[in-house]
């Protein structure tokens, strides 16, 4: 009699721990420099090089610019898995995060979203992947944002960065770069 409650109680705690739902906190655990956060701050940006997790999977960023439009006068910050066949190309297929400043410049200097319910007048971040079998393109998705930009030169625009999604997979993109500048 005991044994089979014993295995009765066993049994039920299998079962109630294998329902339990993963809260994506432990999601991303391939970086220990930096993990998704609901709040940023300026010191949460990591000292890595850039990279980031899309559905749970490692994005390696291979290619960053900054575009600055001329007509539209926005500016953008694009972290690809794809170079382009020309710096300043189109990025054909891959993977890329974005952050825009409609009709705005990204200036040297800090610049601050802490949370998703805050509102950055002219700003939107977004992600999509453009694979073949499958494309996703995810914008209305809330985000939040910590970006240093250190350097901006005519050619190369220096920062740190750190955007979280607060998608289902907990996406994001963090770390340290130095994009190709492009005028467009």
């Amino acid at each position: 009699m005991k044994r089979t409650l014993f295995f009765l109680l066993f049994l039920i705690l299998i079962i109630v721990s294998c329902n339990k739902k993963d809260t994506g906190e432990n999601q991303n655990q391939a970086s220990k420099d930096f993990s998704w956060k609901s709040e940023l701050k300026i010191s949460d940006i990591p000292d890595m090089p850039v990279k980031g997790f899309i559905n749970g999977k490692e994005v390696k960023i291979e290619y960053i610019n900054f575009e600055k439009w001329r007509g539209s006068g926005d500016n953008v910050i694009n972290f690809g898995d794809v170079k382009p066949k020309n710096n300043c190309g189109y990025i054909e297929g891959g993977t890329t995060f974005h952050i825009m400043h409609k009709s705005g410049e990204i200036k040297s200097g800090e610049l601050l979203k802490a949370g998703f319910d805050q509102n950055l007048d002219g700003y939107i971040a977004y992600y999509d992947t453009l694979k073949t079998e499958i494309t996703e393109f995810k914008s209305g998705i809330p985000w939040n944002c910590a970006l240093v930009i250190t350097e901006m030169k005519d050619d190369k625009v220096k920062g740190k960065i750190a955007i979280c999604f607060k998608d289902d997979s907990k996406s994001w993109v963090a770390g340290t770069f130095e994009a190709i500048k492009c005028n467009n």
